[in-house]
């Protein structure tokens, strides 16, 4: 009896570590952050900020993402199709904005972007994970990587307990071209937040380093509201 208890011990031991919460299962691998099903739609509040020859010009809008249809690949994975519309406010009708689509598998989820592809999530999720987001595109490599796993979240007053996020780009530089692009999923719910921030810089004499912007996008997409229609 007692080696039995001493085994017994050692398996949980094994199993809490396991279950570190910077890993998920291997049965788990993290598709459930990015919940694909007809009817699967999110709402978000936007605000962007676009400079064109250094003046600024903001905008609020909402932005309605909804899997309209699925399909079998021949790889045997399913794709799925995703229409995007935007409206101004509440009281406004959705005006449809464009077609995405998504593949997923258990390797990876890739999201079409019109016609460029962007690698989201790599599987198995686990808390310093890089992967190149432009794998399948021409853009050049981009690492992403896995920052957080189950980490708890508030947007638009809603708590979402259960989240991860993906530093896509984060290069601190202040005096040529800031760029910084982050994405937060939350389980069962998808996309919750996203944000980007591409600024380049005046750098000619008199102005390099004063952090004068040219050209530019300041970009905050919040979760508003989800479910399945």
């Amino acid at each position: 009896m007692k080696y039995f208890s001493a085994i017994l011990l050692g398996v949980l031991g094994l199993i809490m570590m396991a279950c570190s919460s910077d890993d998920l299962t291997e049965a788990d691998i993290g598709k459930d952050y990015f919940p694909l099903r007809t009817g699967q739609y999110q709402i978000y509040s936007v605000e962007a900020t676009v400079y064109e020859l250094g003046s600024p010009t903001t905008s609020f809008y909402q932005l309605k993402t909804v899997v309209v249809d699925s399909f079998l690949t021949t790889q045997g994975d399913y794709r799925y199709v995703i229409h995007r519309s935007k409206r101004e406010d509440d009281e406004s009708d959705w005006q449809y904005l464009d077609t995405w689509s998504v593949q997923m598998d258990d390797r990876e989820i890739a999201v079409s972007e019109g016609n460029v592809s962007f690698v989201r999530l790599k599987f198995p999720l686990r808390v310093g994970l890089k992967w190149n987001g432009n794998e399948y595109n021409t853009l050049g490599p981009d690492d992403y990587q896995l920052e957080t796993i189950r980490e708890s979240e508030v947007f638009n007053d809603e708590v979402f307990a259960d989240c991860i996020s993906i530093n896509q780009h984060d290069n601190q530089d202040f005096i040529v071209y800031l760029d910084q692009r982050r994405e937060v999923y939350a389980r069962h719910v998808g996309l919750v937040y996203k944000e980007i921030t591409q600024l380049q810089y005046c750098t000619q004499v008199g102005c390099l380093g004063e952090q004068i912007v040219e050209t530019g996008l300041i970009y905050k997409q919040t979760i508003n509201a989800y479910g399945v229609e």
